[in-house]
């Protein structure tokens, strides 16, 4: 038996047909008036996050280059600070020693000094001392002359005893 198309139209389920058309017709609207429009939306919002994320990686990466060169930097500064540290040090062992030597240099100065005043004064001691020896002796003279002396003979018989005695006698 052959079944013509009429037969197969009528005894096909229209409500299944239509069911089937409608949810194609609102498969293809959703389609083109809602998925179209979020699929725009989250591209663009894939996109975006994408930029974020390679932004951030940049980011990163210029914070990891600046820490380096940052800590690169604080080397440098120690070791220049070390650097100062020991010139100024070095330097400040050169001027203890410089003073060291300074006052060494004064204290032989100072004793050298003393020494000479000493000297001067025991020399000057000498003298008065060798004076008053030959006053006594003058002195003594007089009394056992039994006269005076006067005083030219006094002063001439001073230096002629003076002279003879030099600075050795009485030292």
């Amino acid at each position: 038996m052959e079944v013509g198309w009429e037969t197969i139209i009528k005894s096909l389920n229209w409500t299944l047909i239509l069911n089937v058309a409608a949810f194609l017709l609102l498969v293809w609207a959703l389609k083109r008036i809602l998925y179209a429009p979020a699929l725009k939306w989250l591209d663009a919002r894939r996109k975006q996050e994408e930029e974020r994320i390679s932004r951030a990686k940049e980011a990163e990466a210029a914070a990891l280059a600046l820490r380096k060169k940052a800590e690169e930097e604080l080397q440098e500064a120690n070791r220049r600070a070390r650097a100062v540290l020991a010139q100024a040090e070095a330097e400040a062992q050169e001027i203890l020693r410089r003073a060291r030597e300074e006052a060494r240099e004064e204290a032989r100065r100072i004793l050298k000094e003393a020494e000479a005043k000493a000297l001067r004064v025991q020399e000057e001691a000498l003298k008065e001392l060798q004076k008053a020896y030959a006053e006594l002796v003058v002195l003594g003279a007089a009394q056992v002359l039994g006269r005076e002396v006067r005083p030219e003979d006094h002063q001439r018989l001073l230096e002629e005893l003076t002279s003879r005695l030099g600075p050795g006698i009485l030292s």
